[in-house]
């Protein structure tokens, strides 16, 4: 598991039983805050991502998953460079940093990171299945901001 900084509010929600992390720098004139990150990455999501997220919930819903909330219902943690949402549900609990680094010289680096902890094997079970896709959409996703984020 990566290191998450003791800074971080994130480390409000440790121990956890998997943590990674995905960054990127930005060029932008103006400083991002974390609820324009969010707001970057997730409500621009490419096409392909919302059509697993769509598959996920049509498979999870018969199984008493929440499929109806939105990411800004799930806020529940922010501070100045930093905004924590997630979820615990009885099967598992995920949070979620949308953090934000100083903006120096036009440049600033933003970084997405999560923390799960699985309460059953039911909780292990499912993350082991989204875990096969969740690196490749985060990196999409940071990828997607960095492209459309030229016009800032």
């Amino acid at each position: 598991m990566k290191e998450i900084p003791t800074n971080s509010l994130l480390a409000n929600y440790l121990p956890a039983d998997y943590a990674d992390s995905y960054s990127i720098e930005v060029r932008n004139k103006q400083q991002i805050t974390p609820e324009e990150f969010r707001n970057l990455a997730f409500n621009q999501l490419p096409q392909w991502i919302d059509w697993l997220m769509k598959l996920r919930n049509a498979i999870v819903k018969p199984l008493g998953l929440d499929t109806n909330s939105k990411f800004t219902d799930m806020v529940c943690a922010s501070s100045y460079n930093e905004e924590i949402f997630g979820m615990p549900d009885k099967h598992l609990n995920f949070h979620v940093s949308m953090w934000c680094g100083e903006h120096i010289d036009g440049k600033q680096e933003l970084r997405i990171t999560t923390v799960v902890k699985y309460n059953n094997w039911f909780g292990r079970l499912y993350f082991f299945v989204i875990r096969l896709f969740h690196g490749i959409i985060i990196r999409s996703i940071l990828k997607n901001i960095c492209k459309n984020n030229h016009h800032r």
